[in-house]
């Protein structure tokens, strides 16, 4: 047998065909669009990088509102979870629940709800006046960028924590309460050794989507003072059309992005965002940490759902809301949102099991270290913005005459791709067991192909199949950053219009739109719930 393929004799071309081709398109998509990045323009003398006054603008309010909005979310996420966790309380599911809702919710659609809890004319500018209390916040600048971050990532921050929380076996809190340590000795000696391991990882997935935020920076940025590395790139195209700079920006974009990917797999203790309930034993609070507690969340629990209730009470509220649905732009942006979701979905879970299957292969041949680098390159798409992607398709694309089909294939494309490390993860743990287990079942029945995925590995795939749709039908459905560059009158989606109405002062209009995503979303997270509850009730049945 020979030592490189001890399985030979089972190698079928046909079993490769899939995930070579995905990994030739990876390649000639990603290839290309990065060499179109980094050949465009002049060459730019990289000694000129150092007294580039505004380069170093960009790069210091990067680093600096990323830091602040990591420190911020997981300093206010673990005094949160603490709270959460030790307080009983109705709705403590309900809210849990919420809060997961921030994952699939589009930014643009929290930024129309922030906008009008601490807008200028927003409730809390309300609230003071009904009080006597003349203060106008301004939402616009670093101020707003980091209520929009802390929004998305303190419930990131406390699902994570609340992990960390969970694992601290109950003896060690019944020893605690025995030798009557209490505040600080109780989170130094016994929480935080288990907080400790989630509290780089943490801190680092937070700083990577605060640096590579792009729909909240170019929102609420409100001008070039608090610019973004991923902004710089769209207003040097849109703005300046200065193709040379966005492709200096965009190089260095990918560097940073790069670096701080592979920061985070080094950190690889990848924390778990799946709750396990075993019952808990705690001990008695005093009164002055209940009273504590329960403020923290009525005031974190307030600054989440707020901006949602607003959503929807600005929709229903609003004079225009019947002539806001007739209006033929909505129709036009919903029509295309709803078939390039499910589009990019559809092939990104095409891409991803085209993908597994030859890396599962690989593992079943003993080649474990090319299946490795297979799925990395996959996973490495997270490591290349999607701002990056358009831009270098813009670049390569920039001499056609493109028409609306053109544009459409292009953001299936773009969201497909933006979506295949979630999708990826979600089927590998299923596709992988249904090889170990049931490879030489198939091969001796002599059970291939569709037979083989109807017959045999449809059971286990269902689920997570469901689940990861719905998680690439969401991401898709929110995306800004390729409709940025190609969106137009006659070509928008519904984050696209909403950018569009918020920018013209629209409020009616915006707030109607904001209503279908949120509505949109809402149903698909219902089903994504749906689906995990539903796998995590046949792996259930499966271990009984």
């Amino acid at each position: 047998m020979n030592k490189w393929f001890p399985r030979r004799h089972i190698m079928r071309p046909s079993q490769y065909a899939a995930g070579l081709s995905v990994l030739l398109l990876l390649v000639c998509v990603y290839g290309g669009a990065l060499q179109a990045v980094f050949n465009t323009g002049e060459p730019y003398p990289w000694r000129h990088l150092w007294q580039d006054d505004y380069l170093h603008r960009v790069l210091l309010f990067s680093f600096g509102q990323a830091s602040l909005s990591a420190f911020l979310s997981v300093f206010i996420g673990g005094i949160f979870a603490r709270a959460f966790f030790y307080q009983s309380f109705k709705g403590k599911d309900f809210l849990l629940k919420i809060f997961s809702l921030t994952f699939v919710l589009p930014s643009l659609v929290a930024i129309f709800g922030l906008l009008g809890i601490y807008g200028s004319s927003g409730w809390a500018v309300k609230l003071l006046q009904a009080v006597h209390i003349q203060w106008r916040p301004d939402i616009y600048g670093l101020s707003g960028i980091l209520i929009a971050h802390l929004f998305f990532n303190i419930p990131l921050a406390v699902r994570m924590f609340l992990q960390g929380l969970h694992n601290i076996p109950n003896q060690q809190r019944q020893l605690a309460a025995q030798l009557n340590l209490r505040g600080w000795q109780f989170i130094r000696l016994i929480e935080l050794p288990y907080l400790r391991q989630q509290l780089l990882p943490v801190f680092m997935l937070i700083f990577t989507l605060c640096f590579t935020s792009f729909a909240i920076v170019l929102t609420l940025g409100g001008g070039p003072k608090y610019t973004t590395l991923e902004v710089a790139i769209y207003q040097a195209i849109i703005f300046d059309f200065d193709l040379a700079k966005a492709a200096l920006f965009a190089l260095l974009q990918f560097v940073f992005c790069f670096a701080l990917f592979g920061l985070s797999a080094l950190f690889s203790a990848a924390p778990e965002t799946n709750l396990s309930y075993k019952e808990l034993w705690i001990a008695k609070q005093s009164s002055a940490v209940k009273i504590w507690q329960i403020l923290v969340l009525i005031l974190v629990g307030l600054f989440i759902l707020l901006p949602l209730v607003n959503i929807v009470a600005a929709a229903f509220s609003a004079e225009e809301f019947i002539s806001a649905w007739q209006d033929p732009q909505l129709w036009r942006a919903m029509g295309f949102s709803f078939t390039i979701a499910p589009l990019s979905a559809c092939l990104s879970l095409l891409m991803s099991m085209g993908l597994l299957l030859l890396s599962r292969r690989l593992v079943w041949l003993h080649l474990t270290k090319i299946a490795n680098v297979i799925m990395n390159l996959g996973m490495l798409i997270l490591a290349v913005p999607g701002l990056i992607l358009a831009v270098g398709l813009f670049l390569l694309l920039q001499k056609m005459e493109f028409g609306t089909a053109h544009l459409f294939a292009v953001m299936v494309m773009c969201n497909a791709f933006s979506a295949m490390p979630f999708v990826i993860r979600i089927l590998a743990p299923a596709m992988n067991n249904n090889m170990q287990y049931y490879e030489k079942l198939c091969q001796s029945l002599g059970i291939r192909g569709w037979q083989r995925f109807r017959l045999i590995e449809q059971h286990k795939l269902v689920q997570p199949i469901k689940y990861a749709f719905a998680l690439a039908c969401t991401l898709s459905l929110g995306d800004f950053t390729a409709i940025a560059l190609f969106g137009s009158q006659q070509f928008s989606s519904l984050p696209y219009l909403l950018y569009q109405q918020l920018g013209s002062y629209r409020g009616d209009q915006a707030a109607v739109t904001a209503l279908v995503l949120l509505l949109m979303c809402l149903l698909i997270f219902i089903l994504v719930e749906g689906a995990k509850n539903s796998d995590k009730n046949e792996n259930a049945n499966d271990k009984t």
